[in-house]
């Protein structure tokens, strides 16, 4: 499963919907992941808060533990085909979930996010929310 960045922020300000859905996936023996495009933007997020070493150090303790997925070329090959179609027709993906849906693609895994409605409707991709 792929930790998509809103679930990873909740867990971060212990938002208590995603720690229970931490806690039951933990319960299942499900690992979590996260991939290149989330760290990313948790560091953009770092680079941009005032309090740059405090959020520094919440994102290690989040993600410091979980394995990490690169965005390999297969990977980027979906997340840019996935972006280019969502373009074409007409709707807007973020390149960066457009990215984390490709790895997701690629993988056969599936992604954990609060914003379900960033992901649906792509293809070869399963989400779950909490």
């Amino acid at each position: 499963m792929i930790a998509d960045t809103s679930f990873l922020i909740d867990l971060m300000v212990n938002d208590p919907a995603a720690v229970r859905k931490a806690t039951e996936i933990e319960k299942k023996g499900t690992a979590i992941s996260v991939c290149a495009p989330t760290i990313f933007e948790l560091y953009v997020g770092v680079a941009l808060s005032r309090k740059t070493e405090t959020e520094t150090l919440k994102v290690l303790s989040v993600v410091g533990s979980l394995p990490q997925l690169p965005l390999d070329f297969e990977s980027a090959r979906a997340g840019g085909s996935i972006f280019g179609a969502r373009v074409r027709a007409g709707s807007q993906i973020d390149p960066e979930d457009a990215m984390i849906a490709g790895v997701a693609k690629v993988r056969g895994e599936t992604i954990l996010t609060r914003n379900l409605r960033h992901f649906s409707g792509i293809e070869g991709v399963t989400v779950e929310g909490y």
